[in-house]
This record gives structure tokens, C-alpha cells and sequence, in this order.
């Protein structure tokens, strides 16, 4: 009998490769896209508008002390539909759709790195549709429909519970407990455990920040011959082995007893004849608290800025809640909170102009094309009434569309209907938070006035 399919195996000495052809374009980029503390200040919008101008296919150097080549950086929404509507061409198996960079060896985590390769969205052709399949009980309308009601009573008790008299932080408060729990609704999870999802959340978005700035620390200790202090790193691979030990825990009891809920379908689920191997149940359990806890999290807590900054369309929206929906697809765009995936190139093509061979790393910035003027007028303004607010791809688009989208913009929706009508004054109040963190904008403070 076969082995289980195991993605990290297969590439975990994949070399990529450089540029085959010169770059088309001599822009010299003064924003580093893998200097993590560039994205603590919000998406760098000005910078993707330059890129898109001048270089919408553009050579990004490697990240720091990297042994991989460099990436093609696009910002165009028109080349980024192109690669994500081409699977056969552009590929997430080949290279991971998530990572910019495999790393070196000796510095990979020895159970992150794995479960951040072996899940579904690192796989093509039909190996992706049948795991996919598997998602798809848990998002369609009758089940998200009956999912509603929790959600519903939930943000009335999230809401309740919140001292108005005094400011507040909205992402502890309300924006990280609303996902949390309808995610341990699908999946499973017993009540008493959801308080450590929050707390894996936390560290899983400061993993890559944790790992680039001990090897800078090394590196220069061993300069200074100075020793390193590892107590937040290990810290930090204790919270990992507990992550991990509970969802090997509980995704073997849902093998042997399974019952009507996400978890146990994953558990069970075959891929060509084969149960998931453990490397694969470690990645789709990674993936499941980042993915489903993310864009809805961080979108609650953008749409407060945008909210604070835009008060004429907040006030259009109270006038009139039938732009709910509406309001809804312009905070995602505005915000996309996702802001990259990466594809591999699997052949001759070429994007934009620009050729390139096979074996190169494609990246692409959401961010950049959900402002592209081309698609969006005025991209920058935050309209509710944008008639093509929907054509963002903060969701993406193609056969790697965001399985949890319905289920997001529900939770959305019944938040704010319920917000607005309760605090039409709730405002931001001071400085937000962001996560140091290139491939999620990971809003971790919103401070708000009621």
C-alpha cells in the first residue's frame, strides 16, 4: 500500500529558480515586502500604487539570509486573476500557495514548517477538489443558515458583556471572540478548550516575526560574542507542542468516534485511498484556526477604522441598512485582510509583459489589486455604494476560492447589524495595533469609545 501523500516530503529540498529573463521594468523598490515591521503600520498602499504604475511585475529581492532566489511581486488585479485562474500554469503544489519562502533547513520549525506545507491550499488538481469536498457540509446555505442563530445570540452576549462607559479594545472585547466561537461550532470543539484557540492565534501570527528576529539576535551575539536569550522562543515552542498535541488529540478521537461536525470530516477523509497522514491532520488542524479565525477577525476590526474615518458613510449606512451587504464587500476590499498567496510557475509564460521560466516564485498582493484603479474608481475612497465593491479577490478566486467565505460575511453582517443599532456612536479611540506580519494584517488592538 502507498504512503499517505505528504507535500513537505516532496519539496522539502525543492530548489527554485532565478529569473530566466531580465526584468522588464528598472523600478528600485524602497519598501522591503519581507521586513515584517513595514506591515505594523498597515498595508503600505502608496507603495503598492507606485508598483503598479511603474513595475506591476517586479523582481523582489529574497528575504534576509535566505537561500532562496528572489520573487515577482504583482500588483495589477488583471495579472493576479490571470495566475489564479491558471492552476496548470501557476501552481500552489509546486511551491506552497501560502509561503514566500521554504527557508533553510536548519531553520525550519520541526512541526510548524511541515503543517504549514502539508494542507489544502498547497494542493492542485484533484487532490485539492477531493479535500475541498470534504469543507464544502459546513458552508453551504442551509447549514450557515442554521449556524446564523448561534451567531446571532452570541454577538448579543459578546455585546452585553462590554462595560460602555468605559474605552475599550474591540479585537479582545468582541473581534477575536466572535470567530473563536463559531469556528469551535463547526468544528467541534468542546466549550471549556476555546480560550487556548485565542491564545494559539495570538502566537501563530507572531511566528514569523518570533523566528527572522532570534536569527538576527544569533547572528549578532555571534558578532558580540554575546549569549542568546531563547526564553521567548521557548515560550513560544511550548504554546506550539500544545497546539498541536490537542489537535492530534482530538482529531484521532473524532477518527474513532465521528459526529456531525468539520473536524470529524477532515479526520476521516481519504486522499487518493488513503487516510491524511499525521503531517497533513497538523495542517488542515494549522490551517482551520488560522484561515477561519483571520479574515473575519480582522475585517470586524478594519471596518471600525473605516467606520471612525468615513462617518458620512456610516451615517448612510444607519439611514440605510439595506446597504448592509454592500458595506460589507467594501470593508473586505479595503481591508483585505489576507494580503499575499504565492504560486510556482510550472513552465514557460509570461505575465504582464514580463517573461518568465519555470520553477520561479510567484507572489501575489492582494491589497494591491482590491485598489487598483483599473477595476475601482476611486480605489482609495471608502464607498458603500461602490457598485463593483464585490470584485475584490481578498477572498481569492478560482478553484482556491476561500471555502469559509459565506460563513464569514454572515458573522459579519449580524456583528454590524447589531452594533450600529445598539453603539451608533462606537469610534475608535487612539492607535491600533498591527501584528508585525507580511501575510495577514493582524489588527491586535483597536481601541474604541462607545
Amino acid at each position: 500500500m502507498s504512503e499517505p501523500i505528504s507535500i513537505s516530503n516532496a519539496i522539502a529540498n525543492k530548489t527554485f529558480n532565478s529569473n530566466a529573463y531580465k526584468p522588464i521594468s528598472n523600478f528600485k523598490s524602497h519598501v522591503n515586502f519581507t521586513d515584517l515591521d513595514v506591515f505594523t503600520q498597515g498595508q503600505p498602499f502608496e507603495h503598492f500604487k507606485k508598483m503598479r504604475e511603474e513595475a506591476p511585475v517586479f523582481l523582489h529581492p529574497p528575504f534576509f539570509n535566505d537561500p532562496e532566489p528572489g520573487f515577482w511581486s504583482l500588483t495589477r488585479h488583471e495579472d493576479i486573476l490571470k495566475v489564479s485562474s491558471d492552476p496548470k500554469t501557476f501552481s500552489s503544489q509546486a511551491g506552497t500557495g501560502t509561503m514566500i519562502t521554504l527557508g533553510s533547513e536548519e531553520r525550519r520549525h520541526p512541526k510548524l514548517w511541515r503543517s504549514a506545507v502539508d494542507h489544502m491550499l498547497n494542493l492542485d488538481g484533484d487532490l485539492h477538489i477531493n479535500l475541498r469536498r470534504e469543507h464544502m457540509p459546513f458552508f453551504k446555505p442551509d447549514y450557515v443558515s442554521n449556524l446564523r442563530i448561534k451567531v446571532q445570540a452570541k454577538v448579543t452576549s459578546l455585546l452585553d458583556a462590554i462595560d460602555t462607559k468605559q474605552d475599550c479594545n474591540f479585537v479582545t472585547a468582541f473581534s477575536q471572540q466572535l470567530p473563536i466561537f463559531t469556528l469551535s461550532e463547526i468544528l467541534g470543539i468542546p466549550e471549556t478548550d476555546r480560550p487556548k484557540l485565542v491564545t494559539w492565534m495570538e502566537f501563530l501570527e507572531l511566528a514569523q516575526y518570533i523566528q527572522v528576529e532570534q536569527m538576527k539576535k544569533e547572528q549578532e551575539g555571534q558578532q558580540n560574542d554575546e549569549p542568546v536569550n531563547t526564553d521567548m522562543i521557548d515560550m513560544f515552542n511550548n504554546m506550539i507542542d500544545e497546539m498541536f498535541e490537542y489537535g492530534r488529540d482530538i482529531m484521532n478521537a473524532k477518527r474513532k468516534n465521528p459526529e456531525n461536525d468539520l473536524l470529524s470530516a477532515i479526520a476521516n477523509a481519504e486522499l487518493e485511498g488513503q487516510q491524511l497522514s499525521p503531517e497533513f491532520l497538523d495542517g488542515s488542524w494549522l490551517l482551520i484556526i488560522f484561515a477561519g479565525n483571520d479574515t473575519t477577525r480582522n475585517t470586524l476590526s478594519g471596518a471600525i477604522k473605516l467606520l471612525t474615518d468615513n462617518p458620512e458613510q456610516k451615517q448612510k449606512l444607519m439611514e440605510q441598512p439595506e446597504l448592509m451587504p454592500n458595506f460589507l464587500q467594501e470593508c473586505i476590499r479595503m481591508i483585505s485582510p489576507v494580503m499575499h498567496m504565492r504560486r510556482t510557475t510550472t513552465c514557460e509564460t509570461e505575465i504582464g509583459g514580463q517573461k518568465m521560466g519555470p520553477g520561479e516564485k510567484v507572489v501575489m498582493w492582494y491589497g494591491a489589486a482590491n485598489r487598483d484603479p483599473a477595476i475601482f474608481t476611486n480605489p482609495d475612497q471608502f464607498d458603500i455604494e461602490r457598485a463593483n465593491a464585490d470584485k475584490h479577490l481578498a477572498f481569492g478566486i478560482g478553484r482556491h476560492t476561500c471555502v469559509g467565505k459565506p460563513v464569514a460575511l454572515m458573522q459579519l453582517e449580524e456583528s454590524y447589524k447589531q452594533i450600529l443599532t445598539r453603539f451608533p456612536n462606537i469610534h475608535m479611540s487612539g492607535d491600533w495595533k498591527v501584528a508585525p506580519n507580511n501575510f495577514v494584517h493582524a489588527i491586535q488592538e483597536m481601541p474604541v469609545k462607545f
